[in-house]
């Protein structure tokens, strides 16, 4: 599947100095990824470019919001993000210096994919644990959860560690 918007951007034919372009960013970008960690994606993408004779520097500023699934409740959840980063474009032929913010195009190359720039520097943007915030989360679930764990706690301090009930022969 193909994403509803085009990420492609083609710099061969931008004069040297400052460009600014906005791009929307929404779940279709995810899709093409082979990502369903996302219900709804809704980004509003600030690129700003400066080129140079050799060099590309782009600042990257991400605005809006995504709806996923909380790891507390399993209930949906919206998180507002905004995130900025920065890339550089270095055109050579070769090279064996790699970094995250340093990107290597070929001199003959016209054009460049930031789609799947943004999708990672979104899914980067990510809190590692998404949770409703206190007291938002599904009663009925925190309810079920705190049963399970009161369960779980009482058998464990009715189990032995096997390794006492192996001591507990020798005594006496």
């Amino acid at each position: 599947m193909k994403p509803k918007y085009s990420y492609d951007l083609n710099f061969v034919n931008l004069a040297i100095g400052k460009h600014e372009f906005n791009y929307q960013v929404d779940t279709s970008l995810f899709e093409t990824q082979g990502s369903t960690d996302f219900n709804e994606v809704n980004c509003s993408v600030l690129v700003y470019l400066n080129k140079q004779e050799r060099l590309m520097s782009f600042d990257f500023e991400i605005d809006g919001n995504i709806k996923t699934i909380c790891d507390r409740c399993g209930e949906e959840l919206q998180i507002d993000l905004s995130v900025e980063n920065n890339l550089v474009v270095r055109f050579a032929e070769e090279s064996d210096f790699t970094d995250d913010e340093v990107i290597f195009l070929k001199e003959n190359d016209t054009s460049i994919d930031l789609g799947q720039f943004m999708y990672e520097y979104i899914i980067v943007g990510v809190p590692t644990r998404v949770v409703h915030e206190e007291g938002k989360c599904d009663p009925a679930v925190l309810r079920y959860l705190e049963e399970v764990s009161e369960e779980e706690e009482e058998k464990k301090d009715n189990e032995l560690d096997p390794r006492w009930e192996a001591l507990k022969k020798f005594k006496n």
